[in-house]
């Protein structure tokens, strides 16, 4: 005879049976704790670790002593700057990108803009067509940015400029100095850069709009630097001129004569009383 072996049924404690229709809910709870822990973890402070503080670099120029500049020109009347925030924070990236460093260089620098541009209201050289021409370029090639940088060739120079130094796998390529050579040097210079970056596939379309297209469907030339690199051209121009080391490191309107030679353009009182009016503020001797 086969033996069954009956199940044991273990009893519950009878104290747990009103707690029976809860069980659901409760799951549903601690559940709903655990995925909220999950979801968003406890920030634990490690003693002695200090917060990484936040780096801010120290403008070279504010927009209060940009203010302060303000002053009457003997022949241009009222000469301010005219200047966004953003064109502020530029103007101080590409002082210190190009070396632009202390008062009387940054006043000088300023000076040389000022005149050039009315303190930032004309990026573009001012004429029509027949005057540009009678000068050698056209609208798509005259003057712009804060040194009025002009000539198809100088918008040749500055785009394989760019491109070398903005496009890391173009750093090496040659670049060729209006101040040392030829047009058509620097023609054959930016011409083989765009070969080399169309072999590589990349796309440097931001430097090439610096050169005027006429065919073009999108800003170039003069009016696209005007407004995509105002103050890099001109600091590009103070360096592949050799502005730096041609001033002298004591302050003075000698200064300021050299540096419009280098840069070029008329008007050289001016450009002397824009520097007199700008190196005390940025140098610290005027508190007004």
């Amino acid at each position: 005879m086969t033996e069954r072996t009956v199940p044991i049924k273990k009893e519950r404690p009878g104290g747990l049976d009103p707690l029976l229709p809860l069980c659901p809910l409760l799951a549903v709870l601690v559940a709903a704790i655990l995925f909220w822990g999950r979801e968003r973890p406890v920030q634990q402070e490690l003693p002695g670790v200090p917060e990484e503080p936040v780096v801010q670099v120290e403008q070279l120029v504010t927009a209060e002593q940009l203010a302060r500049m303000t002053y009457t020109d003997s022949s241009l009347g009222e000469l301010k700057w005219t200047l966004t925030e953003a064109s502020v924070e530029e103007l101080n990236r590409v002082l210190r990108e190009y070396g632009i460093l202390s008062a009387e260089e940054i006043s000088q620098f300023l000076a040389q803009a000022a005149v050039e541009t009315a303190g930032g209201k004309w990026l573009t050289e001012l004429g029509d067509e027949d005057y540009f021409r009678s000068y050698g370029y056209t609208a798509g090639t005259r003057g712009a940015g804060f040194f009025h940088l002009t000539f198809e060739y100088g918008q040749m120079a500055f785009s394989t400029w760019m491109m070398r130094r903005y496009v890391p796998e173009l750093a090496e390529i040659t670049y060729m100095n209006p101040t040392c050579h030829g047009r058509e040097e620097i023609r054959a210079a930016y011409y083989a850069a765009l070969r080399i970056a169309a072999n590589l596939g990349l796309d440097i379309s931001r430097c090439t709009r610096v050169v005027f297209d006429p065919q073009g469907p999108v800003t170039t030339g003069a009016d696209y630097i005007s407004q995509a690199f105002p103050w890099e051209s001109a600091g590009y121009y103070w360096k592949i001129t050799g502005i730096g080391e041609a001033i002298s490191a004591t302050p003075g309107t000698e200064n300021t004569d050299v540096v419009s030679k280098l840069v070029g353009g008329r008007n050289w009182q001016s450009r002397r009383e824009a520097y007199l009016a700008y190196y005390p503020v940025l140098s610290g001797q005027s508190q007004s």
